[in-house]
């Protein structure tokens, strides 16, 4: 079963590529593939803001409607009042078409655990082994992302084999503090904004940083700002005296992520430019000496 659905302004390749889910690929320009909420999710995108999701109409509406955020209007971030920020304006325009992302909190706690001092290519690699060991198989091949009982009952050495590191001890201790009941990550959703960011730091090896993504990309809570590195390296370099938080109430985090994809793109603009530059003075060098060589062999000594 398939079903076509019209969502204005979607860029689904820009989304499955912004660092908040970590088992959705871009299989081509216009195939996108998610693994998320015990399902394998293709997504083909037709053009003129058209999708073709391979699920059922009553599947898509139960599932995948929240998942991607489409009760909101993301429309009203073109209205959003920037002032003098530049910055944040470029990031808009930039990436438009991104949504925030609705994900189960376990599996969204454990990716952003395994995210401390890994590139996003590495967290994708940690998850997908995660789910191989630990998760379920169905009958296409597809691996669930384990819950927190087959993590918390896991050997060690079984947890450092999906290339965790350090932070594997974190990612069993926090797992086995859930399947005891000791938190309920069903419950942190009613909390208001501070106490799950405090609740969600109980957890082994969970900064501020860590509980932000959370509380972002699984509980939607639009006014959390997780700063990582990129983050961090956008607010010293264009808001040395501060960032505007209170500019954009409600919309904070889409912002946020707005300036995570637009920084990641500066620094691949200069990259491709710094790597032309190197090209171009390397084929330069070679031409001078090609035509000293030549010069040199032409010369007849008497």
């Amino acid at each position: 079963m398939r079903v076509q659905v019209h969502i204005p302004g979607f860029d689904v390749g820009m989304t499955a590529d912004s660092g908040q889910c970590f088992r959705f690929y871009n299989v081509d320009d216009n195939t996108h593939q998610l693994y998320a909420k015990g399902r394998q999710l293709t997504i083909i995108s037709l053009g003129n803001d058209q999708f073709d999701f391979d699920c059922s109409k009553d599947a898509f509406n139960a599932h995948w409607f929240d998942y991607f955020d489409l009760a909101r209007d993301y429309a009203v971030l073109g209205a959003v009042d920037a002032g003098e920020d530049s910055y944040v304006s470029k990031a808009i325009r930039h990436a438009k078409g991104i949504r925030v992302l609705k994900q189960e909190p376990f599996e969204t706690l454990v990716a952003f655990i395994i995210s401390q001092r890994k590139s996003i290519p590495a967290i994708k690699t940690c998850m997908e082994k995660l789910a191989v060991r630990f998760g379920q198989l169905d009958d296409i091949g597809f691996y669930s992302f384990p819950d927190a009982k087959a993590l918390a009952m896991a050997a060690d050495e079984d947890l450092a084999a999906c290339g965790l590191g350090y932070r594997t001890p974190y990612i069993k201790q926090t797992a086995q503090m859930i399947a005891r009941g000791e938190l309920d990550l069903e419950l942190f959703a009613s909390l208001p904004d501070e106490e799950l960011l405090q609740q969600l730091m109980r957890f082994p090896g969970v900064g501020k940083k860590v509980a932000s993504c959370v509380m972002l990309f699984a509980y939607q809570r639009m006014d959390a700002f997780p700063v990582d590195v990129w983050i961090q390296r956008v607010l010293e370099t264009h808001y040395p005296e501060g960032f505007p938080y209170e500019r954009y109430p409600g919309v904070l985090g889409i912002i946020q992520q707005n300036l995570f994809v637009y920084a990641r793109h500066e620094a691949g603009r200069k990259r491709a430019k710094l790597v032309k530059r190197r090209a171009q003075r390397y084929n330069q060098s070679l031409s001078i000496f090609g035509r000293s060589r030549h010069a040199a062999q032409g010369t007849t000594t008497v």
